[in-house]
């Protein structure tokens, strides 16, 4: 009778105890994408321009939203981009080209035989704690059939971030992306149409 208590004691008790901890909630997911795109004034451009996926440090072209405070980063606690940041900045800058409507086309980076390609190192995509912005800053070179460079540019962007919490800091890197993303198209198109003269 004690040992079937006992037995029945301990099979209650290990119910309650767990050796493991709990897995942390899993991250909140944001997309980064075109949205709001106007169409580009100007001549069209009889051209196909490829985008190449952009380069950059590891940190910020990664899955998850970087915060900066002085020469210190950190991750942004259980939130990521739904996909790499390099794919979902590469992706963002190819439907704003096609939407901006300048280019015949646009493709990425070997699909397509194009006349343009646009190669970019991504310097800054973060959220900067000093002055409260999200920034996308990135190294622009429209590169020519063999390989010979067009123009270059830095271009940027920052937007306003209104709060400490991750759906803000997400809202406002995306919105910045998209600006840099439009100012890139501008670029572009203003090179390849004084290319095409």
């Amino acid at each position: 009778m004690t040992r079937a208590f006992l037995l029945a004691s301990l099979t209650l008790l290990g119910g309650c105890i767990s050796l493991l901890p709990e897995p942390p909630p899993p991250p909140a997911l944001y997309v980064l994408e075109a949205q709001g795109v106007q169409p580009l004034p100007g001549a069209p451009i009889d051209a196909v321009v490829a985008v190449a996926e952009p380069t950059g440090e590891r940190a910020i072209l990664g899955a998850d939203l970087i915060w900066r405070t002085g020469d210190s980063i950190a991750y942004v606690g259980q939130t990521q981009w739904s996909s790499r940041a390099s794919e979902a900045l590469q992706q963002t800058l190819l439907e704003t080209l096609l939407r901006q409507g300048r280019f015949r086309s646009a493709a990425r980076a070997g699909e397509a035989q194009a006349e343009y390609q646009i190669r970019w190192e991504v310097l800054d995509f973060e959220v900067r704690e000093e002055t409260m912005t999200a920034r996308f800053v990135a190294d622009v070179r429209l590169v020519a059939r063999g390989r010979q460079i067009l123009a270059q540019r830095i271009v940027s962007a920052e937007a306003p971030v209104a709060g400490r919490s991750s759906a803000l800091a997400a809202n406002a890197l995306a919105r910045a992306a998209r600006e840099g993303s439009a100012r890139i198209g501008e670029f572009a198109a203003e090179a390849a149409a004084s290319a095409g003269r």
